[in-house]
């Protein structure tokens, strides 16, 4: 069995970086969302909401915009919107950029085009001295925040190639929703609650039995054939997430049902991530894996899903891992019947427990495997986009 120890090492670190976000600047956090809701709130009219970012930091991203389905009247656009993202200037339109160096050139390229069709711009970076920033403070319609990096991290493999701000920027974002659903001027007491209860959480994972992380760990890491991630939703977007770092290990990795994903073969490992395991896509993903030979490693909260049950029943319960996350969001996860077009609208706009816990469990894996493979930094940014 392979040691385990950087993993709660990493989850450890990952929960400091929860923490740290209490310490940005109260008057800060407020404006912010006096900004945000000044703009949800401000008449009937639809208004659009774009998503600027690109790798993992742009699923972070999208999580949240994926929750401001709750206002009737905002539509979210991101750049991977396959049927529309141009901005209609006819239209009430904001921009959420977000890029932890501020040098992203694509990024910068699309702040550009914002400038010039005079749109208000949020830019969420890590570094004041980056081009981003110096840019967004001199627009007119700029906003830019900054989010601090922790400081005296010297093991950089415990969150690798950026996973700090990536993971910062989901769980403020995340933080932020009540604030902007309940907002009293001046007062963001929510925010900060939301924070301890992320954090709270985080540290649950460090509960999660050595002996039984280590053998899942080995079983998906010691194989040759392709990893195919997947998820429904924002559980989705961790999916994907992962399967970045995975294919920075240097493994093939596939997004499940994606244009150029080949069929399971035997030896594959079919990762999905579920909070409630009941999910109808994974289900018949998970089944058609097993059909064709491949390896099903879930990643899932309910441990009484109909995920569960079938892992049970082929004798595969070693392959599941379970998520723990506190008792009274627990319940959260017990919807039975779900799909990509049906959900109730409190699963549509429920905080992301399970992907944020999802997401702090799958970056400590990766930090654990690069121990375990002996891969550096260094060999994940040679793969890195």
């Amino acid at each position: 069995m392979i040691g385990t120890s950087t993993f709660y090492e990493s989850v450890e670190i990952q929960r400091q970086f929860i923490q740290q976000l209490k310490e940005i600047d109260q008057d800060k956090v407020s404006e912010l969302v006096s900004l945000l809701t000044g703009f949800f709130l401000d008449g009937p009219d639809t208004k659009l909401i774009y998503g600027i970012a690109e790798g993992r930091s742009a699923l972070a991203l999208y999580d949240f915009l994926q929750q401001s389905s709750k206002y009737e009247n905002i539509t979210p656009l991101t750049l991977d919107d396959p049927i529309r993202r141009y901005i209609d200037p006819e239209k009430n339109n904001l921009i959420i950029a977000a890029t932890g160096s501020g040098e992203t050139k694509s990024v910068i390229r699309y702040l550009e085009d914002a400038f010039r069709m005079e749109v208000p711009v949020v830019l969420i970076t890590s570094n004041v001295k980056s081009r981003a920033y110096e840019m967004v403070s001199k627009y007119d319609n700029g906003y830019p925040f900054i989010i601090e990096p922790l400081k005296g991290l010297d093991r950089k493999s415990l969150a690798a190639l950026g996973s700090e701000f990536e993971l910062k920027l989901v769980v403020f974002l995340n933080a932020l929703v009540p604030e902007l659903y309940h907002h009293d001027r001046g007062d963001i007491q929510r925010y900060y609650k939301q924070i301890d209860h992320f954090a709270s959480n985080a540290a649950l994972l460090k509960n999660i039995e050595a002996g039984h992380l280590g053998d899942w760990i080995e079983r998906l890491l010691n194989r040759r054939g392709n990893y195919i991630v997947d998820g429904v939703g924002r559980s989705g977007f961790v999916a994907k997430a992962f399967g970045m770092r995975l294919t920075h290990l240097g493994r093939n990795v596939f997004m499940r049902d994606g244009p150029t994903t080949p069929a399971f073969l035997r030896g594959d490992a079919y990762i999905p991530i579920s909070g409630s395991g009941n999910t109808r896509e994974i289900i018949e993903g998970v089944v058609k894996a097993k059909l064709h030979g491949a390896d099903v490693f879930p990643i899932m909260i309910n441990i009484d899903s109909r995920l569960s049950s079938l892992m049970d029943s082929w004798g595969y319960s070693k392959n599941a891992m379970y998520i723990p996350v506190s008792l009274e969001d627990i319940s959260l996860y017990w919807e039975q019947d779900m799909s990509k077009i049906m959900a109730t609208k409190s699963v549509q706009t429920r905080p992301s427990i399970s992907e944020i816990n999802s997401y702090v469990f799958t970056n400590a894996i990766v930090a654990q495997a690069m121990e375990m493979l002996g891969v550096s930094e260094q060999y994940l940014k040679r793969i890195h986009v």
